[in-house]
């Protein structure tokens, strides 16, 4: 399972990679116009910031604009820097001739296993499909996921499956549970997903009993006198 953070906000980023081991950034163009800063700048602090992939969308609306916008946000850095591009047919057009060996794929929006499957045999490194963006239209983006991981395998590709549009904890849960190999989701859902009530139950009665013998919370700590 893969861990990437959507969101192009740095100092939410800087809070997350604190405490959880995070394979990478992903963001859309909604993402950074709110965060309000330019693209390039952002990757490139976000490229310092972080170890891991960072996935970041074209604004070309055809494919030679698709594509040149590619080769511009790759030359940043080949290896980390994942081109997303929806999966339209200029954008299809656009991973089918981009030479992805040097240029690293993210197909986006997808919604159909043919989408999935058309950008994989072009050559897309990892598909994103929209969780919770199929739910909200009366089908399961559960059994989406399900069927697209299922048609990759099946046709032995090595393009991964990043979760996308995850909105709760509960969802997260699912995920896991389907063995998807990667999620890209918001700071705070990560957030909700990794507490409980009782953890933190469970600490505070560790540190009261602790207490009763030692003078501080301190694995040196003397005994109380």
């Amino acid at each position: 399972m893969e861990y990437y953070v959507d969101t192009a906000e740095i100092d939410k980023i800087k809070k997350i990679i604190n405490w959880l081991p995070l394979d990478g950034v992903t963001m859309n163009p909604s993402l950074v116009a709110k965060s309000n800063r330019k693209v390039f700048e952002t990757l490139s602090e976000l490229l310092a910031l972080t170890k891991g992939a960072v996935h970041v969308q074209v604004m070309g609306q055809d494919r030679d604009n698709i594509i040149k916008e590619a080769d511009k946000l790759s030359s940043l850095n080949k290896d980390r820097i994942y081109v997303k591009i929806p999966v339209s047919k200029e954008g299809l057009a656009a991973i089918k001739d981009i030479d992805t060996d040097k240029v690293n794929v993210t197909a986006t929006a997808v919604f159909t296993v043919s989408q999935a499957i058309t950008a994989s045999k072009a050559g897309a490194k990892y598909v994103a499909p929209y969780f919770s963006r199929v739910n909200k239209i009366e089908q399961s983006g559960l059994i989406l996921i399900k069927d697209i991981q299922f048609s990759l395998n099946n046709y032995n590709y090595d393009t991964k499956v990043l979760a996308a549009s995850v909105k709760n904890a509960y969802d997260v849960k699912e995920l896991y549970k389907l063995g998807v190999d990667a999620i890209t989701v918001p700071p705070e859902i990560y957030e909700q997903a990794h507490q409980h009530s009782l953890t933190a139950q469970a600490i505070e009665i560790f540190n009261e009993d602790w207490l009763r013998v030692f003078e501080d919370l301190n694995i040196d700590s003397d005994f109380q006198v």
